[in-house]
């Protein structure tokens, strides 16, 4: 069975994904958009960076490599013509990917296709979805009004800011600023994510297929850091209780992911669980390493059609 892989393919994570692949006799087919992917989808054909397609039975994506639909000049001002032409190119190459996608899902699994990839663009509309589904999530305001942005409710608890789009920038301590400082902020980037920060363990747990195949606490060596990626951590497998389980399992079917790595919160005063985001294209062989648990050996199993007990 050939299995198409989206992305660099030095990604690590898709490298392992195949030598799983093999040792289950199916084979990967490399797909690497960072250059142009040459797609042509006929009557009877289809190919991508220069590969037929037809044997193709399942596909992961991991990364369609768009060209980012902004540029600068040297001097860091953006370049609105080039941006332009950018976007343009990015949405055609959208456009094109779908179409394949949507012809080798006929005869296939196709995981995590690229609408779910939208979520790292679009934080303030999943937490509002979450928040609307009757998910547990913190409070949360993205504003470009600098007078909402100095002025969260008052007596309420610590502060974080988050960049509004997933992965970009890391999460700070947050301070409601003065006028002025708000202003300043709002200018320099046009709307700032304040949300409320939960005291306690952070919680990332994969779900694949509706169903959680490993969790594990995160934990920064540095007591008052505010995000897990930055500095030592230590990682500790944990099992989640089953209202926390229910919580990841449905963010992740709430924007149709297959494979889904999702960040949780566990209030250490109230030991509620309280949901922060889903990752599309999550990294885990480092969580491999650390927990044991085979992620890799799952994805491959359900990208060759087998389902794991």
């Amino acid at each position: 069975m050939k299995i198409a892989l989206i992305g660099p393919e030095d990604r690590e994570e898709l490298v392992r994904v195949a030598i799983r692949l093999e040792e289950r006799s199916g084979e990967a087919i490399f797909l690497d958009p960072r250059q142009d992917p040459r797609i042509e989808i006929g009557p009877d054909h289809a190919t991508a960076c220069g590969v037929d397609l037809a044997p193709v039975q399942g596909v992961y994506v991991a990364d369609l490599g768009l060209p980012s639909p902004v540029v600068r000049r040297l001097d860091g001002s953006l370049d609105a013509e080039a941006s332009a032409r950018a976007l343009a190119t990015s949405r055609r190459r959208l456009v094109t990917w779908n179409a394949l996608l949507e012809r080798l899902a006929t005869r296939g699994r196709v995981i995590n296709p690229p609408h779910t990839h939208e979520l790292h663009g679009l934080k303030p509309f999943e937490v509002e979805s979450y928040r609307l589904a009757g998910l547990p999530v913190p409070w949360t305001r993205a504003t470009s009004d600098p007078a909402a942005l100095s002025s969260p409710p008052s007596g309420g608890p610590l502060w974080v800011s988050k960049g509004l789009v997933g992965g970009h920038g890391y999460t700070e301590a947050f301070v409601p600023p003065s006028p002025d400082e708000a202003r300043r902020l709002v200018s320099e980037n046009g709307a700032v994510l304040v949300q409320e920060r939960i005291e306690g363990d952070c919680v990332r747990a994969y779900v694949l297929e509706g169903r959680i195949i490993g969790a594990a606490r995160i934990f920064s060596r540095e007591g008052s850091e505010t995000d897990s990626r930055r500095g030592e951590t230590r990682v500790d497998r944990c099992e989640l209780p089953a209202e926390a389980a229910e919580v990841a399992v449905k963010a992740a079917e709430r924007f149709g992911l297959v494979f889904a790595a999702v960040d949780l919160m566990r209030d250490e005063v109230g030991r509620r669980y309280v949901l922060l985001e889903a990752n599309s294209s999550p990294f885990f062989l480092a969580f491999e390493r650390t927990t044991g648990f085979g992620i890799s050996s799952h994805l491959a199993d359900a990208l060759m059609g087998r389902r794991r007990h």
